[in-house]
């Protein structure tokens, strides 16, 4: 299968050789303890947090654009309070009144994949950042209540192209250049200013701040910011509080409306980093992951066509782009669910969760002191019966401390597992890195959160802060895409699954050819 790509990170390799704990050296000053164990992950994000805190080089990493969100905050009473100003936007009120912007955005980027099909033919193109900025444009509209015209713009520069002259890349594919507005710009250079290698981030960043060409993009950003912070302040106090409260329909203006009613507040520069982190991270691990949906797609048409006759059967509204934040869930449209879960697992959009020791603790009957920064890989969601994600723990003594699971054939390891059974099932042996939505449905039809392993949101008190946001995006895009589009077969010279780390996992491909669902190769007829 062309999924079984390459292991993501030196913390698998390391876990396959020696064993559910294990340490690993990175760079020149310092090492990481990769914790590869399902109950012994979910124990220390769940039940021991409180002896766990964000790791401190991720908040340095973070600091250099967000030092004062959510994402770079000490689990402390100043991240409560942001927790519970911003809680609100992922309550279901407000995400069913943020809906439309996600509908506008994918109906957009259909448009723009319609007009490139125009022009290309049976060649295909790079979903990426047509991806990133319909993704951009939906969360823009959700947080300030506007996007930011990235695939409008995107569909007139396409539509002005002389087909005849189209740039083709090194491996066939077209090569659109497409220029995004100024603001999109700007906040994708932002983006990847995070410095992500080397050992010192702050110098690093310090250094590309000092360009002028940073500097004008920052300053552009942050004047936006300033301006939908006045627009959204004079709105409310016209409103009033109660009714600014009630028919807030972007994150930013239910803030302002809670501030404007004595409930909380925040300054206004913690306001524009909170609004800062909630575009950059719904834009990056969003589209990241629809990335790898078009690829799973593409390779797999016999899920495309049973997801579309799902849809048609569970949303009459299907067509219009219409269906409600009800309607959208793993009750009513339970294989949409397992698509979408399938998609995450493999995706590996996070490759794992970081978290540092508070104090002396013992894990797995190993002894890890203060400071000590684990990772815990999202690999255990490609464990099956026969592939355990770590090889087993070897002297007879840790076998003795450790427990043996009766359904597998691995030694998991000292944990608390008799008092806190498994919560989820085991996947089919030989199965984990298959593309296989079925897993996750049971006898009945229904989906099942709990048939296997499975980790993209990380667990916790820490964890993705954001899901609920991130799973409607998913659901919309998925859902609207699948119905207008059937990814045809693309040359085996394009379709690699070889990955590239930045702040998520990205694959290094991604080209795409969607065609009509009334062509022969959409209705399976060649």
């Amino acid at each position: 299968m062309k999924e079984q790509h390459s292991v993501m990170w030196g913390i698998d390799d390391t876990a396959k050789q020696l064993g559910p704990i294990s340490q690993l050296r990175v760079g020149p000053f310092g090492h990481v303890v990769v914790i590869a164990d399902l109950n012994e992950t979910e124990a220390l994000l769940t039940r021991r947090h409180s002896s766990l805190e964000r790791d401190s080089s991720s908040i340095s990493i973070f600091r250099t654009i967000i030092p004062g969100a959510l994402l770079t905050l000490k689990t402390n009473e100043v991240w409560k309070h942001h927790r519970r100003i911003i809680g609100p936007a992922m309550t279901s009120k407000y995400l069913t009144l943020t809906m439309p912007k996600a509908y506008d955005s994918v109906g957009q980027l259909i448009e723009l994949w319609k007009a490139k099909g125009d022009i290309c033919g049976d060649r295909s193109w790079s979903a990426g950042s047509d991806l990133e900025g319909a993704t951009m444009d939906a969360i823009c509209g959700m947080a300030f209540g506007h996007p930011w015209g990235v695939i409008r713009q995107y569909t007139h520069l396409v539509r002005a192209m002389d087909r005849q002259r189209l740039p083709v890349g090194p491996l066939g594919a077209i090569d659109f250049k497409l220029v995004a507005p100024d603001l999109a710009e700007s906040t994708w250079r932002i983006f990847t200013s995070i410095p992500l290698r080397g050992p010192f981030p702050r110098i690093s960043h310090f250094v590309t701040r000092l360009s002028a060409s940073y500097r004008r993009q920052a300053r552009l950003v942050d004047q936006f910011l300033d301006r939908k912070l006045i627009e959204a302040r004079q709105k409310a106090k016209l409103l009033g509080a109660d009714s600014a409260n009630e028919t807030a329909d972007n994150t930013l203006d239910m803030m302002v409306a809670r501030e404007l009613r004595g409930e909380d507040w925040m300054t206004d520069e913690e306001m524009k980093q909170e609004l800062f982190q909630y575009l950059l991270a719904g834009t990056e691990t969003s589209s990241t992951t629809l990335s790898w949906w078009c690829k799973f797609m593409t390779n797999h048409p016999e899920v495309q066509r049973k997801l579309r006759a799902h849809l048609y059967e569970r949303l009459p509204d299907v067509q219009n782009g219409t269906p409600s934040f009800e309607e959208l869930n793993a009750a009513n449209t339970p294989y949409l669910e397992a698509v979408v879960h399938e998609t995450l697992r493999l995706a590996r959009t996070a490759g794992g969760v970081s978290r540092e020791v508070k104090h002396d603790m013992f894990i797995l009957g190993k002894l890890v002191p203060k400071g000590t920064q684990l990772v815990l890989p999202t690999s255990i969601g490609c464990e099956d019966l026969s592939s355990p994600v770590s090889a087993p723990l070897h002297t007879d003594d840790e076998k003795s401390r450790g427990y043996k699971n009766p359904q597998a054939s691995f030694w998991a390891g000292p944990t608390d597992a008799e008092n806190f059974p498994r919560k989820v099932g085991f996947w089919k042996a030989g199965t984990g890195l298959q593309f296989d939505p079925e897993r996750w449905m049971d006898q009945d039809g229904k989906f099942d959160i709990h048939a296997g392993p499975s980790m993209p949101f990380s667990l916790g008190q820490r964890g993705c802060f954001g899901k609920n946001l991130a799973m409607l995006e998913l659901r919309v895009f998925v859902s609207q895409l699948n119905v207008a589009f059937f990814f045809a077969p693309i040359p085996e010279s394009q379709n690699i699954f070889d990955r590239v780390e930045t702040v998520t996992s990205h694959p290094i491909y991604s080209y795409i050819r969607p065609v009509p669902w009334s062509t022969v190769e959409a209705q399976g007829d060649t």
